[in-house]
């Protein structure tokens, strides 16, 4: 019994990652808006019609397929794409009080699922008709892009030094009407963060605030680089993505507490990539709340 329980206590210190919305209330004293179950495989697809040949503007025509970043529109009644739907509702809730229109997803580590969130809530408001512009502002690796649209020719760089016109660098998803705006970089760049937080920059989100409902903008991660900081005054609240079960806690800590105005201005904090089958083990008290016999009642297929 003394070794099972000694066993034990090694474990629960040793476990220091955040697992549940509980843990994000007490430690980072904001709100877990939503937890993303983690999704193996690919997505199944739902049928579409014949693709149509765009001819010139092929290079501006968003690739599909069944990854991840589809299963809002491909999957709707899943968990996933409920707890995506979460993060709507607070952003609008959160809009109503403030009027918030710029939504930045940002993480303290590369690869813990930021993109991916930023691009399934754009995919979610504009499969409802929402104006939405989806931005890729991650410069030193703009992985959204390149998976997205990775012929474009032209994007946030050249527009910004105004060698095109916005208008021509605005790629789409034809079955959304999701328009995106790409970053389209060839090779390192040193001072992203002054391009992030130049006067141009400024000028364009004014631009942009004009003509979308909302602005959604998928930043670098915190730690590597400070194009965050550089943007803060541009972006009215930001969407903090933390991998469930991976991330430890001063990581997490100490990337929030070099970006006070980050923290200051946080929407929440989303759980992604969360083994639900092993939720309940974190939050015995809750383990019906996870049971997907109750989803099933309502459509769920997972």
């Amino acid at each position: 019994m003394i070794a099972g329980f000694g066993l034990g206590l090694l474990r629960d210190i040793r476990d220091q990652v955040f697992r549940t919305g509980d843990q994000v209330a007490s430690i980072l004293h904001t709100d877990c808006i939503a937890m993303l179950p983690k999704v193996k495989g690919q997505v199944t697809s739902r049928s579409r019609q014949p693709r149509t040949d765009y001819g010139s503007l092929e290079h501006r025509i968003i690739k599909r397929d069944q990854s991840l970043f589809w299963a809002v529109i491909d999957s709707p009644l899943t968990r996933f794409a409920e707890s995506i739907r979460a993060i709507k509702i607070a952003a609008d809730l959160h809009r109503s009080v403030n009027c918030s229109k710029v939504l930045a997803f940002t993480a303290s580590l590369p690869n813990e699922g930021k993109s991916t969130a930023a691009m399934a809530l754009a995919q979610s408001i504009a499969s409802v008709g929402g104006r939405v512009l989806l931005l890729d502002a991650d410069l030193r690796n703009p992985g959204l892009s390149r998976k997205l649209i990775p012929e474009a020719r032209a994007g946030l760089l050249e527009v910004l030094t105004n060698e095109v016109k916005i208008e021509d660098a605005l790629c789409v998803d034809p079955d959304t009407r999701l328009v995106f705006l790409p970053a389209v970089v060839n090779e390192r760049m040193a001072h992203s963060s002054e391009v992030l937080g130049c006067e141009s920059t400024r000028i364009l989100f004014e631009r942009l605030r004009q003509a979308y409902e909302y602005i959604i903008v998928d930043l670098p991660p915190l730690a590597p680089v400070v194009d965050v900081r550089a943007m803060t005054h541009l972006i009215d609240s930001f969407v903090f993505v933390i991998e469930w079960g991976r991330t430890r806690i001063d990581v997490v800590e100490h990337a929030l507490r070099m970006a006070p105005g980050v923290y200051d201005n946080l929407l929440g904090v989303v759980l992604n990539k969360a083994d639900l089958n092993l939720l309940g083990r974190y939050q015995s008290h809750r383990r019906q709340y996870y049971d997907n016999r109750h989803y099933s009642r309502y459509g769920y297929v997972d």
